[in-house]
């Protein structure tokens, strides 16, 4: 491997398969680096045989049945998550942390998440011959802050410069073929994967792809359809044997694996049969494709749910859409393609691969960050000429006064899907003559109502500060606020007592529940380990 030149990727770290891309300087396209086992995606499952013995991919997936207690699954889904529970002085949770023991170490899933990285990192390298540094790695669309924090810790874990964290929908519209960003559009992304859903509706003008509108669950996603297989073959199995196959996880992961390949099968066929084994008793359930979609119209109709919020939301119809990308490899159940068409009277586009599209588009998104550095092909810059991705608001953002009665509030200051960097002043004042101190409560997220207020007990405080040492002065001095709010997801709020000049000055950067000692510690540790397939 040449230790001088490099390369950037994108990666999509989905929640049961992931995928690195580049773009080739030959061909001037954006591809999929296979596996040394010429595999193009690598299951997001993660095996600790002991505490630097890591197996990644399909043997691990493989071996949860016979080791179920040293396997991890679907880590996306506790992502944002702090280690240890966060209790209040009471010892009450206030937030419950997630962390994956073994050996007496505990894995926060930042770091299972970085052992899947630096598996697609490390094959990479190999297959190009060079190194790999910097990359762009895509979440859910509904991610929230610490969660998006997470997924870049992770990546630093693994030895990446993380260039951006970027929405899947939007990575998957870049895939969907940047001649089309030259006609101004409206797509709508159904985004359904293993274990998350988005529902996005971009807006494509000028070669600026902006997100006008983001919805979805990220506790939904395939993973969901696999369970009611489980649950409907365990149910019949319990039935004629009297035992309950879901009672022992050996069982649990046996099944977990076959209701995936029966759910593939009835993509392509009506019926498919399940083998069942369990307490020493072995028995096939037959599936047809109709009880299929019928023990599953519920995870359907809330599917339809989302999507008519969102279309709601943009104060749009299906006649404003111009494309329909499905994205994710859910999306290839015939269920979904026959609700799309049903509620939307579209035919979803089938230019893109669902499993493969997000990568692709990362890899288009980290060139259009290199370019600066001149390392990028003349075509490639040629193509990505003009095509810019707009940074928006994921999140409502406040702060906390009283309104004309007198009542807390939460006052809208920074709406969310503001288009990024964004700036906003506002004037407030003191509630008593003589104040000296002014506390500045940031929050972030509710659902604004009249006077764009909402109750402060909907939203979550994400910092504070106060202005102190205030002069006397009376009641109802002007206070200004400004809420500075750049592309790379940082606040800075400056809060001035005007008549005095008192200030002070708020920086929120969020971070996914790691401290730098631990990101450093972690690190460190993923450089002595062997990651292997």
């Amino acid at each position: 491997m040449s230790p001088k030149k490099t390369t950037v990727v994108g990666i999509d770290l989905g929640t049961t398969f992931s995928a690195i891309a580049h773009i080739n300087e030959d061909t001037g396209k954006a591809e999929i680096i296979p596996s040394p086992e010429q595999d193009r995606i690598t299951p997001s499952v993660v095996l600790i045989e002991k505490v630097n013995d890591i197996i990644v991919g399909e043997i691990a997936k493989q071996n949860a049945v016979a080791e179920p207690n040293k396997v991890v699954e679907f880590v996306k889904r506790q992502m944002g998550k702090p280690k240890e529970d966060k209790k209040d002085e009471q010892g009450n949770i206030l937030v419950k942390g997630w962390s994956f023991e073994h050996e007496g170490k505990k894995y926060s899933a930042q770091e299972i998440s970085a052992f899947i990285l630096k598996k697609l990192k490390n094959d990479a390298e190999e297959r190009l011959g060079t190194m790999i540094t910097d990359a762009v790695i895509t979440c859910p669309a509904y991610f929230g802050d610490p969660e998006r924090a997470a997924t870049k810790e992770a990546g630093v874990i693994a030895g990446f410069n993380v260039l951006a964290v970027i929405d899947e929908p939007v990575a998957a519209a870049l895939s969907y073929g940047l001649d089309k960003l030259k006609q101004d559009q409206n797509v709508f992304v159904f985004d359904l994967g293993g274990g998350t859903f988005d529902v996005v509706i971009l807006e494509i003008k000028g070669g600026k792809i902006r997100e006008v509108v983001v919805n979805g669950d990220h506790l939904l996603g395939g993973k969901d359809w696999d369970d009611e297989i489980i649950r409907y073959a365990s149910k019949i199995f319990k039935e004629k044997y009297g035992t309950y196959p879901l009672d022992d996880l050996s069982a649990y992961q046996d099944l977990q694996l076959r209701a995936i390949k029966a759910k593939e099968e009835l993509t392509k066929r009506e019926k498919t049969k399940i083998m069942c084994v369990h307490a020493g008793n072995t028995l096939l359930v037959e599936l047809t494709r109709d009880t299929f979609e019928e023990i599953t119209k519920y995870l359907i109709d809330r599917c339809k749910v989302l999507c008519g919020i969102a279309l709601s939301d943009a104060n749009m119809t299906w006649q404003d859409v111009g494309a329909v990308l499905l994205v994710g490899g859910s999306t290839r159940m015939p269920m979904i393609r026959n609700m799309i068409a049903e509620i939307s009277g579209k035919t979803p586009s089938d230019e893109l691969n669902p499993d493969e599209c997000v990568a692709l588009g990362a890899a288009w998104h980290a060139a259009m960050l290199s370019i600066s550095s001149g390392d990028m092909p003349v075509e490639v810059v040629k193509r990505l000429a003009g095509v810019e991705v707009q940074k928006v608001a994921s999140h409502n953002l406040g702060i906390i006064a009283l309104d004309g009665d007198g009542n807390e509030r939460n006052f809208l200051m920074i709406p969310r899907f503001t288009p990024l960097p964004f700036e906003k002043k506002d004037i407030f004042k003191t509630l008593t003559d003589n104040q000296t101190s002014i506390l500045l409560r940031i929050m972030e997220g509710g659902i604004m109502g009249e006077n764009d207020t909402c109750d402060p007990l909907d939203c979550n405080m994400i910092a504070q500060g106060s202005i102190r040492d205030i002069p006397p002065s009376p009641k109802g001095s002007p206070i200004e606020v400004a809420y500075k709010y750049n592309d790379i997801g940082i606040l800075e709020v400056h809060g001035i007592h005007l008549p005095s000049g008192k200030e002070v000055v708020i920086t929120v950067e969020h971070t996914g529940g790691l401290t730098a000692q631990e990101i450093k510690a972690a690190t460190m540790n993923i450089e002595k380990a062997s990651i292997t397939s």
